[in-house]
């Protein structure tokens, strides 16, 4: 997995290389760690095992969903991407709805109103954006950002996305956000280039982005310092990621490199993260972080891969994410006009850093809450070793990887 993963990074980031070779990359390393950790997860979630035909149900739609996954990496026209981008939100939504109780339910009712909605919006920006005056394409590209940017988690369109992350089973949360927000987000991208070509270089498309991508970091992180609930947490730093993402496309040149290496880079991160909440609720019965505690004694491997997944998130050198991070920084610095965006943006992750590490030590210096504490198993213990082992990779293989031509 380590090689696939490195030789779709140094494709995509050759000149000859397409996004869609590291995306697809992604989601088959994630896909694979999915359909492990799911048996174990399903069998010990709530001290009662799924149902069978519940069981079936779910690895039937996490199949579809993969596959929805893998096309958004397609370079195929923008109604086909759309398809796929619909794919993912029905075969998603499913997946949430799936989970015992009635909150993922609702959860699932409330994700399935807010995308469908933008589904809809952005396909008219799809129809839009193949008409013939400016006038239409302009139309189209606002359609677009709010369409897609509501499936990406974008903020002000993200109200589905804490709840739906927060209820969904782990391996989805862990899809979800590792995989499905930043696709969606290079779909939009993809569209916006077109929209460019046929507007004659207009700045106001991804100026828009830039300022959904500001905004997402301010809500996302100031969201972030108040939850006690561990996986909400992890949403609202989806958010925040996102919206480094956005930034990522809208500075341009060496930022839409940052931007490309951070959707590798934060997936992986945040996966860990998910896997290990899903471990933490099946042997605490609970995400809340003030119930949680003496982690280390109770699940060695987990919170040691939970440590190094927020680490991750927080920016913390020479981990992945700091230097796409960085790389998204440097692209906004490299032009006047977007050099106020670039700095507020590192001010506000290092807000975000402080938000990180005011909540987690409580995780393992509270007092022991009730737990399950039968040692952890291999099915429990292997996706956050693979996953921490390519999380410490990328933090070395980014580096060496700013030697390859910028993509096209």
């Amino acid at each position: 997995m380590l090689a696939v993963l490195a030789v779709a990074l140094v494709w995509a980031a050759s000149a000859g290389g397409h996004w869609g070779d590291a995306y697809q990359a992604l989601v088959a390393v994630l896909g694979a760690v999915a359909f492990w950790a799911s048996p174990s997860y399903l069998a010990g979630l709530h001290e009662d095992a799924w149902p069978k035909q519940r069981q079936a149900a779910y690895f039937l739609l996490l199949g579809v969903f993969l596959a929805s996954l893998f096309a958004l990496g397609e370079p195929w026209p923008l109604i086909a991407l759309w398809v796929a981008v619909e794919a993912t939100t029905l075969s998603s939504v499913a997946l949430v709805a799936l989970t015992p109780g009635a909150h993922p339910f609702e959860a699932a009712w409330k994700y399935l109103m807010l995308a469908g909605m933008g589904g809809l919006i952005a396909l008219a920006g799809v129809i839009l954006i193949g008409g013939g005056s400016s006038a239409a394409v302009g139309a189209g590209a606002v359609m677009l950002l709010v369409g897609f940017g509501a499936k990406a988690g974008l903020v002000p369109m993200h109200a589905w996305l804490p709840d739906a992350h927060a209820q969904a089973p782990a391996p989805v949360s862990a899809l979800l956000s590792g995989a499905e927000l930043a696709g969606i987000l290079w779909v939009l991208h993809d569209g916006l280039q077109r929209v460019d070509l046929r507007l004659h270089g207009a700045v106001w498309p991804t100026d828009l982005l830039i300022a959904l991508g500001l905004l997402s970091l301010v809500v996302g992180i100031g969201a972030m310092a108040g939850q006690r609930n561990l996986k909400r947490l992890l949403a609202y730093s989806s958010v925040e990621h996102m919206g480094v993402i956005a930034l990522g496309m809208g500075f341009g040149g060496i930022g839409l490199l940052g931007a490309l290496l951070h959707v590798i880079t934060h997936g992986l991160a945040k996966s860990q993260c998910f896997y290990v909440a899903g471990s933490i609720q099946t042997r605490y019965g609970t995400v809340d972080g003030e119930q949680i505690g003496q982690l280390h004694q109770g699940m060695p491997w987990g919170s040691g891969g939970l440590l190094l997944g927020l680490a991750a998130l927080a920016g913390v050198p020479p981990l992945g994410p700091f230097f796409s991070e960085w790389l998204v920084a440097t692209g906004g610095l490299a032009h006047p006009a977007t050099v106020p965006a670039a700095v507020l943006m590192v001010v506000l992750l290092a807000l975000g850093f402080i938000a990180i590490a005011y909540r987690t030590p409580r995780l393992w210096y509270q007092p022991l809450a009730a737990a399950r504490l039968s040692p952890e198993g291999v099915l429990e213990a292997l996706p956050t070793a693979v996953l921490s082992v390519l999380l410490v990779v990328s933090g070395f293989a980014v580096p060496w990887l700013l030697h390859w031509p910028l993509p096209h």
